[in-house]
């Protein structure tokens, strides 16, 4: 059997969801606000894209990944004559760096509007992974200020109403993914990073469960199989906690399970054949379950 593309195939909308990795909520997201790509209509109004169109989005979330804000996108690509990826990794660097000094320094002075502004660009603009790394430079240059503890504080929990806010409207669909997945942070994990990881989990289309990491996570485990929980997201993101989820995701070793934290997992091996452990730069590559 050939396994030639065929481009003259058109695909609905959760087709192209599973090929690309991005949700139909997205997609839909991204040709309103950017018209970023004109799938065909049918005459009930459903729609169908091609496989230019699919190159396209694969092509999308390579640059959005190096950092270059969705909403140039559509120019980037369509440049003539092409940008060489020398200088489009330089005018991303640029963009990106920008960026991160607007929100450090509306944190530093503590001026709201400002702030709120920037986190739209920031919401509006970057894709999960590109975003994640650009959260991680703004607390590395905060850590640099006197009064550097208030001002993560600030910061973090500015962050972690803006996500919950964005998180707010998918819980509210009107039918929820139906694979549930638990996503439990060790203590000392930003608030944001929890809901970083819930929109992630949206994205991959499934239904994210948060859970406090003030209880302990054989509970979460033991609970599990009742609740229709199908898989767990823990967070270490310092892998500081290694010995205690390690062994608790090794007694329920049938249960899929994803460990995000730092360089420090490199060194280690998975607790279970069900386990995945993830080092910083792999925090947002797809979700495989079953």
């Amino acid at each position: 059997m050939s396994d030639a593309i065929d481009h003259n195939a058109l695909y609905p909308i959760r087709e192209v969801a599973r090929l690309t990795g991005v949700n139909p909520i997205t997609l839909r997201a991204w040709e309103r606000r950017y018209q970023l790509i004109e799938p065909v209509r049918t005459e009930s109004g459903h729609r169908l894209y091609s496989q230019e169109h699919i190159d396209f989005l694969h092509e999308t979330l390579r640059l959005m990944d190096e950092g270059v804000p969705i909403s140039r996108i559509k120019a980037v690509i369509s440049e003539v004559p092409k940008r060489s990826a020398a200088t489009t990794t330089v005018t991303c660097e640029t963009a990106v760096g920008h960026l991160v000094k607007n929100l450090c320094d509306a944190v530093s002075q503590i001026q709201i509007p400002a702030l709120e502004r920037q986190l739209d660009r920031l919401f509006a603009d970057y894709s999960l992974s590109a975003m994640h790394r650009l959260l991680l430079d703004v607390e590395q240059q905060l850590q640099q200020h006197k009064n550097h503890l208030v001002l993560l504080a600030f910061w973090r929990s500015s962050l972690a109403r803006r996500l919950q806010v964005r998180l707010h409207g998918l819980y509210n669909q009107a039918v929820l993914p139906h694979t549930r997945l638990a996503i439990y942070s060790v203590p000392e994990t930003p608030d944001y990073l929890t809901k970083l990881l819930a929109l992630f989990c949206f994205e991959q289309g499934y239904q994210p469960l948060e859970f406090a990491s003030s209880m302990a996570l054989g509970e979460l485990l033991e609970a599990a199989k009742p609740l229709a929980i199908q898989g767990i997201l823990c967070i270490d993101q310092h892998s500081q906690a290694r010995t205690g989820w390690s062994s608790a995701l090794a007694k329920y070793a049938s249960l899929p399970s994803w460990v995000f934290g730092d360089a420090g997992l490199e060194s280690m091996q998975p607790p279970s054949v069900n386990s995945e452990l993830r080092v910083t730069e792999r925090w947002f590559m797809p979700l495989q379950l079953g």
